[in-house]
């Protein structure tokens, strides 16, 4: 079996077992923590898989991964997977689990970029707009990008604008350069 096969089998039944309790907003939340961690702390995954840090030291590392106060469905899940020495899939699980969420919640990811900060009237704006065009919950995230310039990236899901000045400016410079 693959990585991908037995991190998949891991996600959909904690996230079956979350639907039934009730918890698996819950569970999302400390899912997509954890997934955070794993991906600003690299080391994380090396402890994980050193065969010199004990159980017990892996659980409080996952345990503090997965945010200040993680639903005891999210521990038991951690303890389960230790126990069958899986910790190394858990990034994978993480991430299949908050897919799973999402598509049964309907809920579309968008990222707005801007060169500036935006008043919170235009994000309402925006995500009200996505709102009503795809029918989905609308989880969003700002960032404030100077190197844009000015203008805007947006990404709904798969799809992407990208009206920066900045990429403006390159697509200019390097139609210029070309007609040399």
């Amino acid at each position: 079996m693959d990585i991908g096969t037995i991190s998949s089998r891991y996600a959909k039944a904690l996230f079956s077992l979350a639907k039934d309790k009730g918890a698996e907003g819950r569970v999302y939340d400390d899912m997509k923590m954890l997934a955070d961690s794993f991906s600003m702390e690299p080391e994380l995954k090396g402890a994980l898989s050193n065969p010199i840090v004990s159980g017990p030291e892996k659980v409080k590392l996952l345990t503090a991964a997965g945010g200040v106060e993680v639903c005891e469905l999210y521990t038991r899940f951690i303890n389960l997977v230790l126990a069958h020495k899986r910790e190394t899939l858990l990034p994978f699980i993480a991430h299949i689990y908050i897919h799973l969420y999402r598509k049964d919640k309907k809920i579309t990811r968008v990222r707005f970029d801007t060169a500036v900060a935006v008043d919170e009237a235009v994000k309402s704006h925006l995500q009200d707009k996505l709102r009503s065009e795809t029918g989905c919950a609308i989880e969003f995230s700002g960032h404030v990008e100077p190197e844009l310039i000015g203008g805007f990236r947006l990404r709904v899901g798969n799809y992407r604008i990208d009206a920066s000045y900045a990429t403006r400016l390159r697509d200019i410079r390097n139609g210029l350069l070309e007609n040399r």
